[in-house]
């Protein structure tokens, strides 16, 4: 009986060896990296210069859409306008504004023209769109870009001092992250217009009307574009 019960205990131990699995194991690492892309692009009018020659230019303004003495104010005015795009993997915001608080005579340093008489309205010409005018972030929904100092490209603004955030993101879902098809601008310039939006209204005096009267000279004044994440 003994010799039984041990041959028994010797078989049963014999294929519970041969029954266990065969196993292997190997790690791959899998890494992500997510490098940061921002980048402004001006594909167009990079250079703006109002040039008054006439009597009906102090007393009307010169912008994009009028052009002194042009035969074709549509396609003259072009040359006041700016074109950008934004390409950027995440949210961002644009600031922008001028290193000095006023324009400065190139003959006379000494003079100065007010930032004032110098405006601006958004064209949105890209897929991410604007909330809706005066409404605060968020309300639309879809919209993914949101403009204080135009009240959501719906006014014009006046020229003023760095730092001021020109675009935004809306603080929704539909964030402005996107490339230049999704992130186009234009910006129509214009000068002495006299244009009152509610936000950011231009000065409310034609440039003949002013006192004092704005030295005769050529100013200038560099505008900054910064573009940040949001």
């Amino acid at each position: 009986m003994k010799k039984i019960s041990l041959a028994a205990v010797m078989l049963i131990c014999g294929f519970s060896a041969f029954g266990q699995a065969v196993k292997d194991r190997n790690v791959i690492p899998v890494a992500v990296s997510l490098n940061q892309v921002l980048r402004m692009t001006v594909t167009n009018g990079g250079n703006i210069e109002f040039v008054f020659n006439t009597i009906e230019d102090y007393k009307n303004g010169i912008s994009s859409q009028i052009a002194s003495g042009a035969a074709n104010p549509a396609t003259s005015g072009s040359m006041y306008k700016t074109d950008f795009t934004v390409s950027s993997s995440t949210r961002w915001a644009l600031t922008y504004g001028t290193e000095e608080p006023t324009f400065l005579g190139t003959d006379n340093p000494n003079t100065a023209f007010s930032l004032d008489n110098v405006g601006f309205s958004i064209t949105n010409n890209g897929l991410n769109t604007f909330e809706g005018a005066a409404l605060a972030k968020g309300t639309t929904a879809g919209a993914s870009l949101f403009s204080v100092s135009t009240a959501n490209a719906t006014q014009v603004a006046r020229l003023e001092t760095y730092p001021v955030v020109l675009i935004e993101d809306n603080n929704t879902v539909n964030a402005n992250a996107g490339d230049a098809a999704d992130n186009s601008f234009t910006l129509n310039w214009r000068c002495g217009t006299a244009e009152q939006g509610t936000v950011r209204p231009m000065n409310p005096v034609k440039i003949i009307d002013q006192n004092p009267s704005p030295a005769p000279d050529r100013y200038v004044v560099n505008v900054m574009f910064d573009l940040a994440i949001d």
